[in-house]
């Protein structure tokens, strides 16, 4: 039984001797050492994942086991949500060294040392069954992002975004910080449970002042708005490798830290209240706005930073839905977002591979001769769209049927950000109507971030792709798809059930039988959405063709100009956009929890 300590001691320790003998290592040595770590993290998490299904378990450090109602062990949750996402980070961190073997520029030795510390952070966040540990991990994983997304020093773009980045989550920190000590001075505990089972029943405005700090701090993470307006900056700056993270991974990390808070520390303070539709209105709010904001931008990172905002949107939104059918959906929308959404930034950093610039008009008609890349772009387009055969349409029919209300907005962010995928593919690959209108985001010039940019694609670069993009799909036909995910499920809401693993040591998990019918009834929806996304893309770039009055709002940089400047690029402008949703988030939980 390997330790699941492993999976945050390992990457640390491999780090350590990397930064260490960065100068003395070959490059090769430090690519295989990286690759062979997190693929190490891969198979642990998946050994516990698969474990975890059956019989949830916490692991205690040192053997500081709970003495009566008191936990003051460290100890790591390994369940069904927590493991899996630590299986998603490591299989993300694996694809994302593979793809820069060789290939990309590390830093002077400082990239792998980073690339782990970031997987061990990331993993044992999803894991952590201590709040204040939460926080710690949580700092961890945002200090290696500030670094990887920086990489770059001596150019000023990666700095400024690197900047504003690590601004907005410090005081994400200090809010998440603030809440916890307002928990620790109403039960003197920092173990999740503890602190659940102490609270249980309470809601007074310390508990709801906790809740709303904690919960704001999360959501900077998970660039739910307002909190999102330094994740466009950061991937339009970072590198390839780490972008795939921060989309496919780090950000829905933010949204689970939310989820595992809730459901462990408040469920039991806010059971019976309308607390849960605050993250039903944030969720909305953010798909809506992610989308519109995904379709009017033309640099590619950006375009495709703005859709995770919206897909981060739709998960929130299921969230808040809470019942067992809607978080298995979102178990298995949020893996499959994480691999399209990879794929799609390895198709990206090909293209910046093969010809520098990120530039939708720049690119236009470039992609004819990359035969291999077109079909995974327009797969993965179709993929966002919650497509028919992708594993995003299998979530999203669990999440609406419980709550079919939430179909519309499902439709609409799916086809806004497919179709502004689908349109790029038409434009770059095929060449397809005009080159687009060239806004200030595509004016953005871009640096090589490979070594021998512009050169012939090796196999390296293609492969990640590949592999997340068939995952994608392969989960939609794996007929234990939804019973895993719905097995996770029902441990992650069982509050009792998980204080008692706490403090008994183990429980069996029930794995309920998934209702696959919900797919055939779902199918319509998916492939009316499917089709919007396409008709979208293609009135997009062959608006010239059509009357006038009909062209708008084929491109939405003009009718959105206002509300695309308050993407400022200013951190003063980020903070106060955060200090108000902090204070609305505030009252809006006073409002519903008492």
């Amino acid at each position: 039984m390997p330790s699941p300590a492993l999976l945050v001691a390992v990457p640390l320790i491999v780090a350590a001797l990397l930064g260490a003998l960065r100068k003395l290592i070959p490059r090769w040595v430090a690519d295989l050492a990286a690759v062979l770590t997190a693929a190490g993290n891969l198979a642990i998490a998946c050994w516990w994942m698969a474990h975890a299904l059956h019989r949830t378990q916490v692991y205690w450090f040192g053997g500081w086991f709970p003495r009566g109602r008191m936990a003051l062990g460290i100890g790591f949750t390994m369940d069904g949500y927590g493991c899996g996402l630590a299986a998603l980070a490591a299989l993300l961190t694996t694809l994302a060294l593979i793809f820069s073997w060789k290939h990309f520029e590390s830093a002077g030795g400082h990239f792998h040392p980073l690339m782990l510390v970031f997987l061990a952070a990331m993993s044992g966040f999803a894991v952590s069954g201590d709040i204040f540990n939460l926080f710690v991990f949580f700092e961890l994983m945002s200090t290696a992002a500030f670094a990887l997304c920086g990489l770059k020093t001596q150019e000023p773009a990666p700095l400024a975004g690197a900047f504003n980045f690590a601004v907005t989550n410090s005081v994400a920190a200090f809010l998440m910080l603030t809440g916890i000590a307002l928990l620790y001075s109403a039960t003197g505990a920092l173990n999740l449970a503890q602190i659940g089972l102490a609270l249980e029943g309470r809601h007074d405005r310390l508990v709801i002042a906790a809740f709303a700090f904690l919960t704001t701090g999360f959501l900077v993470k998970a660039a739910e708005f307002p909190f999102h307006f330094w994740l466009p900056d950061a991937h339009s700056v970072s590198p390839t490798p780490v972008c795939v993270l921060f989309s496919g991974i780090m950000v829905q990390l933010g949204l689970f830290g939310a989820m595992r808070v809730y459901a462990t520390v408040f469920q039991g303070c806010f059971a019976g209240t309308g607390v849960p539709w605050l993250f039903v209105a944030i969720g909305a709010v953010t798909a809506l706005w992610g989308g519109m904001m995904c379709f009017a931008e033309h640099h590619l990172k950006r375009l495709l930073a703005f859709s995770t905002i919206s897909h981060t949107g739709l998960m929130t939104l299921a969230f808040g839905v809470w019942t067992k059918a809607a978080l298995a959906g979102l178990f298995v929308y949020l893996v499959a977002h994480g691999l399209v959404k990879a794929g799609l930034f390895f198709c990206a950093g090909i293209l910046l591979h093969r010809f520098e610039t990120m530039s939708e008009p720049a690119l236009f008609g470039k992609g004819r001769s990359l035969r291999w890349t077109a079909p995974l772009w327009f797969l993965g387009g179709l993929g966002l769209a919650a497509a028919p055969g992708f594993a995003l349409w299998a979530g999203e029919t669990h999440v609406t049927d419980g709550a079919p209300w939430a179909e519309a907005i499902f439709f609409i962010a799916g086809a806004m950000t497919g179709a502004a995928v689908l349109r790029v593919g038409l434009r770059v690959f095929a060449g397809l109507g005009d080159a687009g209108p060239v806004d200030r985001s595509a004016k953005v010039d871009e640096k090589p971030e490979t070594t021998d940019a512009g050169r012939r694609l090796s196999p390296v670069l293609y492969a990640p792709a590949v592999v997340c993009v068939g995952g994608c799909m392969a989960l939609a036909f794996w007929k234990g798809t939804m019973r895993v995910a719905e097995a996770a499920a029902a441990s992650f809401m069982d509050f009792r059930g998980y204080a008692h693993m706490v403090y008994a040591g183990a429980i069996v998990v029930q794995q309920p039988v998934a209702p696959h019918d919900l797919l055939t009834r779902g199918i319509i929806s998916a492939v009316l959405r499917a089709l919007a996304a396409v008709a979208v893309a293609l009135w997009a770039v062959l608006h010239l063709r059509v009357p006038r009055e009909l062209r708008w709002p084929s491109h939405l940089e003009g009718p959105m100009r206002p509300v695309r400047e308050l993407q400022s690029g200013h951190p003063g402008d980020y903070v106060a956009w955060l200090t108000l949703g902090c204070a609305v988030v505030g009252v809006a939980a006073l409002w519903l929890g008492l």
